[in-house]
């Protein structure tokens, strides 16, 4: 059955059944596993897409073992917790992350609906692992990374592309200067969705739940990439469209992006060609190029002064590529994941926390501003706003929220 939705008051309630969700779980195994055998509990809210890649490289993380999982769909749920392990499973995302068995709530639900979430569960004193984009807007965003700071609970986000060779091997060339000044470089994501996959879930191309469209959900990954790799953008100059797609949100975008550092670089966006194309970083320095996908974590070009046979170069690189977002590759996620293990045990902050991910949907933000307005947009008055102390926490900010209304009742 294919839920529908209305907008009501902000609030986004099933027309297919009682808003009233009554709460049901089930036991497979009572007794407080979890605790008992010294491995930190997962609790997984949401099992669509990213929902199930999660609860697949589970498997592989050490200390760290899936008890239960959540979606509004009794059937659906009680099925997909047997297939994954999970003891526990719940219709009622509340139920889940009060479980005293449940020490990391992963949030793998559209866009619009993480705060509500990721909130309920630093309140219950649970960690949390976000699907990116942190959220639909800043606003939102900051009150998560407030509750996690003020709650001393940790705030950890998807970013798999973060975690790949390409990554690592980029950052290293970057940071010890080996491309000398680097003065252009570029984000270049032109994938390709279907009718199909945008009417595959009522959330997809919405504002109030996807919060925007191909930057927001598909190349938000090499915009996040490509701030890490250059430094902080000082403004931006941005046109966003939807050409092809009958959505509320963007199927195309560009931008000029200005750094601090006086480097010029283009994000360019798509989910609307024919046939999709591999996304690419491309890296322009006093001396030297280099071009990579991080996605399938290859490199296309390393022409670096003195660095020559430094990297392996994909010879028969294939520039086409899929469009069924469900067969990309997906093991990098099982590194986040061990991560947020290790965090727990050694107390520091996740790998990739709050504060890092706020950063590419503060650029996104700034582009969107930016075709609205017609204007260059500069990056001061998306920075957060506030520091904060929370616990054992001091040297950390706290960003500036606007406690937004839930509206997860009914979706999940």
């Amino acid at each position: 059955m294919v839920c529908r939705f209305r907008i009501i008051q902000g609030r986004t309630l099933n027309d297919v059944s009682d808003t009233r969700m009554v709460a049901r779980h089930h036991d497979q195994d009572r007794g407080g596993v979890a605790v008992r055998n010294g491995k930190i509990g997962f609790g997984l809210v949401g099992t669509g897409m990213s929902g199930g890649f999660m609860a697949k490289e589970m498997q592989f993380v050490n200390g760290g073992e899936l008890v239960a999982v959540c979606s509004r769909n009794e059937a659906n749920v009680s099925r997909f917790a047997k297939t994954h392990g999970a003891r526990l499973w719940f219709t009622d995302y509340r139920r889940l992350v009060e479980h005293q068995d449940v020490d990391v709530v992963i949030v793998s639900l559209p866009t619009g609906l993480h705060a509500d979430v990721m909130i309920a569960a630093s309140n219950a004193g649970k960690h949390a692992l976000v699907e990116k984009p942190l959220e639909i807007n800043l606003e939102r965003a900051d009150e998560m990374i407030t509750t996690s700071r003020a709650n001393d609970t940790k705030l950890g986000v998807i970013f798999q592309m973060r975690f790949g060779v390409v990554a690592r091997t980029l950052k290293e060339a970057v940071d010890s200067g080996r491309l000398g000044r680097i003065f252009l470089s570029d984000a270049i994501d032109k994938s390709s969705r279907t009718a199909a996959y945008y009417n595959s879930a009522a959330w997809r191309g919405t504002k109030v739940l996807e919060g925007g469209g191909c930057m927001m959900t598909q190349s938000i990954h090499i915009i996040d990439l490509l701030q890490y790799l250059m430094g902080p953008v000082r403004s931006v100059m941005g046109r966003v469209a939807t050409h092809v797609h009958d959505i509320e949100v963007e199927d195309t975008a560009t931008a000029v992006v200005n750094f601090e550092s006086g480097a010029t670089g283009i994000i360019e966006s798509t989910s609307s060609v024919r046939t999709a194309l591999k996304s690419r970083i491309e890296l322009h320095g006093e001396t030297g190029t280099v071009v990579a996908n991080a996605q399938y974590d290859r490199f296309l070009l390393w022409d670096v002064e003195g660095d020559e046979g430094r990297v392996e170069v994909e010879q028969d690189f294939e520039f086409t590529d899929i469009d069924d977002p469900w067969a990309y590759p997906q093991t990098r996620h099982r590194i986040q994941l061990q991560d947020m293990v290790d965090a727990i045990r050694e107390d520091r902050d996740p790998a990739l926390t709050g504060e890092d991910a706020r950063v590419s949907l503060a650029i996104i933000m700034a582009i969107y501003d930016s075709s609205r307005e017609g204007r260059e947009v500069f990056m001061d008055s998306y920075r957060p706003a506030t520091p904060v102390e929370g616990k054992n926490r001091g040297n950390q900010k706290r960003m500036r929220g606007s406690g937004g209304e839930s509206h997860i009742r009914g979706f999940i």
